[in-house]
């Protein structure tokens, strides 16, 4: 078994997502809500109505539960499984972070670091 690279919290949080646009014709993606569950730097488990492929690569937009703050970023699907009880989809997303703010954003809000 995998141990994970990052420590995970355990933590609802509102998300919004959308598939990056996958060429020149397709048409804009339109935009999902969704709730993060597990959540550390590196990823996150995130529960859908909308079931996406895994390799689709996400644009999310995270709002924090305690904060308020609001972080974009954007991921790739690396799994998914259908959750029959709460009738979603449940995706294990890996974080592909473009600038340091990202990180910092998630480190302040799930570590309570002084960053």
């Amino acid at each position: 078994m995998q141990k994970r690279k990052d420590r995970r919290i355990r933590q609802w949080n509102k998300a919004v997502m959308k598939a990056a646009p996958q060429g020149q014709d397709s048409l804009p993606p339109a935009e999902v809500k969704a709730f993060t569950y597990d959540l550390s730097i590196g990823g996150a488990r995130i529960h859908s109505v909308e079931r996406f492929e895994v390799g689709t690569v996400l644009r999310l937009k995270i709002e924090f539960v305690r904060s308020r703050e609001t972080v974009s970023l954007k991921g790739q699907v690396k799994w998914v499984k259908r959750d029959e009880a709460e009738n979603v989809f449940e995706l294990g997303v890996e974080f592909d972070h473009d600038t340091a703010l990202t990180v910092t954003s998630l480190m302040k809000n799930l570590h309570g670091a002084g960053l």
